[in-house]
């Protein structure tokens, strides 16, 4: 029989701490993500707009391909996925991970394996930490990274040629 490990006291807050840091960094790139579509597709809404009431200029353009781009790639941020990545191990506390189960069997697995020891349930616990931080640095926060610098360089590029244009005339 095996010896069951000693855990420290504090060890649950830890986790319990570190899983919610890991929820407020994911809400946090959701609200920057949200905000930052909603700001682009008005400025894509408004350099449409401009576009059709007059003549086609190239910072409208640049402007407009930005705003779409920053604001695609924002939504690509925030867009849901629970297709199972090959090689990782099924995480039960994540709803992608029971979602094809019955509530039995959801019972079932927790009690009888996942929740059946402290450190069983520390393993998952874990597991669904780590899940959460993978998907962070992984999507959540490489594309919101992309969507804003994306956006930057197009508001810079608007900015030099508009002021190229006001030396040297229409650049289209």
């Amino acid at each position: 029989m095996t010896e069951e490990r000693e855990w420290p006291d504090d060890a649950i807050h830890a986790l319990r701490t570190t899983q919610q840091h890991h929820v407020q960094l994911s809400l946090m790139a959701d609200h920057k993500a949200n905000m930052l579509i909603g700001a682009t597709f008005i400025v894509f809404t408004l350099a449409v707009g401009q576009s059709q009431s007059g003549e086609l200029s190239l910072p409208l353009l640049i402007l407009a391909v930005a705003a779409f781009a920053s604001a695609g790639l924002a939504a690509i941020a925030v867009m849901p996925s629970i297709v199972p990545r090959p090689g990782v191990s099924s995480n039960i506390l994540f709803f992608g991970g029971f979602r094809d189960m019955t509530e039995d069997e959801y019972v079932d697995r927790l009690l009888n394996q996942e929740l059946i020891n402290q450190e069983n349930t520390y393993r998952a616990m874990l597991r669904d930490i780590y899940q959460m931080g993978a998907v962070l640095g992984r999507k959540k926060y490489r594309f919101l990274g992309w969507a804003y610098r994306v956006f930057l360089i197009g508001l810079t590029l608007t900015f030099i040629s508009y002021v190229t244009e006001l030396f040297t005339g229409p650049l289209l």
